[in-house]
């Protein structure tokens, strides 16, 4: 009996074809590979069980022999039919449960600038009014913030296409300051907007070709007080968790002086606040006197000052690494260094030819920054490296121009991972729902399909949080899949390219397959084999396979080149190792 290893290396390879790719792992989902080995990725469940976006207060009004009920909010909504809204915390009114009035829903009518009307699943029994509570217009995440307040109490910062919030306390506010400049405006679907001769001359296009310019936020904290700057806003706010009487502000201000016209703020080692693009210029760097955030003007008594990045590109972001502060433009890195009076800061060229794909594609892990350029990945440690990546196709020939700017990155410390969500589709798909995975410790990668606009790392909270277009937040790697949101009928899955297991023009005959894996209950994995006898020719389906106690089972096919899919279980963790087939040499046919 010949046994023969077929377990392939770890990482997906999706470069080239996939005969070109024989004897590695060629496609997948929801899997990573750690210490070499295939195994599933971690569940998540709900953080919070309503969607953040804009918070209004308003009441419930029902009407006898109706399913419609009435939203009267206190200020102005905004809304319009079709928008979609969640109700959250209303008693039952009127003879429609809580359950029922606590749901999402799709606005029919809007009768006034604070009214609006939505179809419920229950039937109203009298005319009748709630008490005041929460009702939710949800945005999409593209950013997020964690750190601890002075008395030990996390907050979580989340930017959202239409404003900020935060969670304090056990407690959801809606921070967003007045007159905030979101980007819940997308692209212009105008006259003019898709391809030539694509629909009638004249009318508003259905969608659109055009760039879809999203911007990104910048967070950061000033001692207990979190500061940010929307790149579309241009304004440093600040929002204190403690406003001076124990409670939190009710909506982030701006900085008293600060400048405006930023693309992004950033706080220093020195205790300086510094402005990226300050007040509408492109290439200036500013930053306050040093513990003084409102105080900008230099002077020879204080240390305030500013300088121009020495590229031509503009500034569009910043990160810290270390005791610098790298600038992200759009050609390339600059290094910001600390250098005491009377110049305060230093600026330096640290890398050209290097952009970010998005402000939002750059992952800070400690030791190394890393990023997605146009073509290609890149990562600083002091030097800027370009990264050979063995999923780059995967990524670069699926990604659309006009919607790169949603790409973002996460890092994930427990494995040693950073992930780029991107969107892939139409033109029309603006929000990220595919995904890559770089473990830079073993250097492999993974791929996958889900829905996230936003990611921050553990740390502050136990688990990776994660939010998803529709605005729902997510705590990551917290348990097995099952029953993670969304996840359906989808179970985690690796498939190879072609394995050869016979020499030369020659068939081989497979009798029995002996798996090695590490689970909680057999059996844990299942296996589908393929055959072909030449690699353009039909593929034969051999069938699925599991195992029980006994460590092998009987299988009976033969080919020249075969191809393994290993399907795992939801409800438990689950280790692939050395799968091996007993593999019999038969003749040319």
């Amino acid at each position: 009996m010949a046994l023969l290893p077929i377990t392939p290396p770890a990482g997906i390879i999706k470069n080239g074809t996939d005969y070109a790719n024989k004897g590695r792992w060629v496609d997948g989902d929801l899997v990573r590979f750690e210490n070499g080995y295939l195994k599933p990725l971690g569940g998540w469940t709900y953080f919070r069980e309503k969607p953040i976006g804009t918070f209004f207060v308003g009441t419930v009004t029902t009407a006898s022999s109706s399913a419609n009920i009435t939203i009267t909010t206190t200020v102005a909504h905004g809304l319009a039919v079709g928008n979609t809204i969640v109700l959250e915390g209303f008693a039952a009114t009127g003879g429609i449960t809580a359950t029922e009035i606590n749901e999402t829903f799709t606005i029919a009518s809007v009768p006034s600038t604070t009214t609006f009307t939505v179809a419920t699943a229950g039937s109203g029994t009298s005319a009748a009014t709630s008490s005041s509570s929460r009702v939710i217009q949800p945005a999409t995440p593209i950013g997020m913030y964690s750190y601890k307040a002075n008395n030990g109490e996390e907050i979580l910062a989340i930017g959202t296409r239409s404003g900020v919030n935060v969670f304090y306390n056990d407690v959801w506010y809606d921070i967003t300051p007045a007159g905030f400049s979101g980007d819940d405006v997308i692209t212009s679907t105008g006259y003019g907007a898709y391809h030539y001769g694509v629909e009638d001359y004249g009318d508003e296009r259905s969608t659109s070709a055009l760039n879809f310019d999203t911007k990104s936020f910048s967070f950061d904290n000033w001692g207990e007080h979190l500061v940010f700057c929307f790149a579309g806003d241009g304004k440093i706010y600040q929002w204190r968790p403690d406003a001076g009487s124990g409670s939190p502000d009710t909506i982030a201000t701006a900085i008293t002086n600060a400048p405006t016209g930023c693309q992004a703020v950033i706080v220093s080692n020195e205790r300086h606040l510094i402005a990226i693009g300050a007040g509408g210029d492109p290439r200036k760097i500013a930053w306050s006197e040093r513990e003084n955030n409102t105080n900008w003007t230099a002077s020879a008594i204080n240390s305030a000052g500013d300088l121009q990045i020495p590229t031509g590109g503009k500034a569009n972001y910043a990160v810290k690494y270390k005791n610098d502060i790298i600038i992200f433009t759009d050609v390339g890195i600059n290094k910001l260094s600390y250098v005491g009076n009377p110049f305060v800061y230093g600026i330096q060229d640290a890398g050209t030819n290097c952009k970010a794909i998005s402000s939002r594609s750059i992952v800070s892990s400690g030791d190394f920054l890393s990023w997605i350029s146009e073509n290609s990945f890149f990562t600083y440690d002091g030097i800027v490296k370009e990264l050979k990546s063995d999923v780059h196709d995967y990524i670069f020939d699926n990604l659309q121009q006009n919607t790169q700017q949603s790409t973002f990155g996460a890092h994930n410390i427990d494995y040693n991972e950073i992930w780029w969500f991107f969107p892939v589709g139409d033109v029309d798909q603006f929000s990220p729902n595919k995904y890559i995975i770089w473990n830079y410790l073993d250097n492999s990668w993974s791929i996958g399909s889900l829905n996230r606009s936003s990611w921050i790392d553990q740390g502050v909270f136990n688990n990776p949080i994660a939010c998803d277009v529709d605005g729902y937040v997510y705590e990551h790697d917290k348990r097995a899949l099952f029953n993670s949101p969304g996840i359906g009928s989808r179970k985690p899955f690796c498939t190879t390219g072609p394995l050869e297991i016979s020499n030369g023009d020659r068939v081989a005959q497979v009798n029995q397959i002996l798996p090695d894996e590490e689970t909680t209950t057999l059996p844990g994995v299942t296996l589908n084999f393929s055959g072909k006898f030449t690699p353009l020719g039909a593929t034969t389906d051999f069938g699925s396979f599991t195992f029980e106690s006994d460590g092998y089972i009987d299988a009976r096919f033969s080919a020249r080149q075969v191809q393994m899919k290993v399907e795992g279980s939801l409800t438990q963790d689950f280790q692939v190792g050395n799968i091996r087939l007993d593999v019999k040499a038969r003749g040319r046919r």
